[in-house]
């Protein structure tokens, strides 16, 4: 177990990415710090300090990919659109929805299916949804006919996930996989062939259909299976995370082909669309919560978790069940786990 001294300091750089403040300090020179009860109440004076907004900041950043927003720079001549603007406004919603529901304490569920988005003018334009009534980012309620709702339909999330000209199914399924599951799917063999554009003279081809027909092969096929219906769900937006109903292509004949966004899980559950697959999601709130708690636990950690670790991470989510896994909640049941206190 760490030392008074070691548990402040910790606990500091967590929640305000900073060394322990005096109280902190006095808390572990009486060696009291590490009596559940103190250290709760030091933790909700840590949340209602100004400088809780650096982990409000820093961690949905780290947890989300968001660095990766803005890595490969949209095509401009098929998203003439773009701009860095809107960019940074896409870092932003996830940001603030993340800075929302820590402020207001909500669940875990938050982040995969909701009626309200943050939202600022220049997002608003790229959802075509009504400009928000004051400037900058706000909450906003959210319509059927929006097609947003929780995390996975943010525009800097299905950005990332695409390589500038085009989305990427693929790379949906991993994100999903790695953000909300906490599982790294294995990297694929070694010369992979790559998606053979459309013949000019066929007709014209979703990626979906591509993929399908490149996963035909056995040492395709069974990795595909578990991380593409990840991904797929979200077919429904483009490279910018934009809603439609038909893929443009330019190669090949005939009319954009339609969207098809349904799935089969790997465990055997179907879904037809975003809508259906969020909920499936929401029903395995319990996976959700373990695997944030070790998003949680590698930030504040800052080492990867192992098997060893298996147990205590089960532990502390399960500890989080009976609040509804309330943000708030899990981050203390954390800090007060042997898991954040021991070496």
């Amino acid at each position: 177990q760490v030392n008074g001294w070691e548990l402040a300091s910790r606990l500091s750089y967590f929640l305000w990415g900073s060394m322990p403040d005096d109280e902190l300090f006095t808390a572990a020179q009486a060696g009291k710090l590490h009596e559940p009860a103190v250290l709760r109440a030091q933790v909700a004076r840590m949340f209602g300090d100004t400088k809780i907004k650096r982990f409000t900041d820093a961690f949905p950043r780290q947890w989300l990919q968001l660095h990766k927003v803005g890595m490969f720079p949209p095509d401009a001549e098929l998203y003439p659109d773009y701009d860095k603007w809107l960019e940074q406004s896409m870092v932003l919603e996830s940001v603030g929805c993340f800075t929302e529901v820590f402020a207001k304490n909500l669940s875990l569920r938050e982040f995969l299916a909701s009626d309200w988005t943050m939202l600022n003018s220049r997002l608003a334009m790229h959802y075509q949804m009504p400009q928000p009534k004051e400037s900058g980012l706000q909450r906003v309620a959210l319509r059927p006919e929006d097609h947003r709702g929780g995390l996975l339909t943010h525009a800097g999330v299905l950005m990332l996930t695409s390589d500038g000209t085009r989305h990427r199914p693929v790379h949906r399924g991993v994100w999903v996989s790695e953000a909300i599951f906490g599982k790294t799917p294995p990297p694929p063999p070694p010369n992979v062939e790559p998606l053979e554009p459309t013949p000019s003279n066929k007709p014209k081809a979703t990626v979906r259909m591509q993929l399908e027909a490149h996963t035909t092969h056995a040492t395709c096929a069974a990795c595909h299976s578990r991380i593409d219906p990840l991904g797929f769900a979200f077919d429904n937006f483009d490279a910018l995370g934009r809603w439609r109903t038909e893929e443009a292509m330019k190669a090949g004949q005939g009319a954009n082909p339609p969207v098809n966004a349904s799935g089969t899980m790997a465990d055997g559950r179907a879904y037809q669309g975003p809508e259906d697959f969020k909920r499936l999601l929401v029903a395995d709130l319990d996976k959700f919560g373990e695997a944030f708690v070790e998003q949680l636990a590698t930030f504040a950690l800052r080492r990867a978790m192992t098997v060893d670790d298996a147990a205590a991470l089960k532990t502390i989510a399960q500890s989080c069940k009976k609040d509804d896994y309330r943000l708030k909640t899990v981050i203390e049941q954390f800090v007060v786990s042997g898991l954040f206190q021991k070496r």
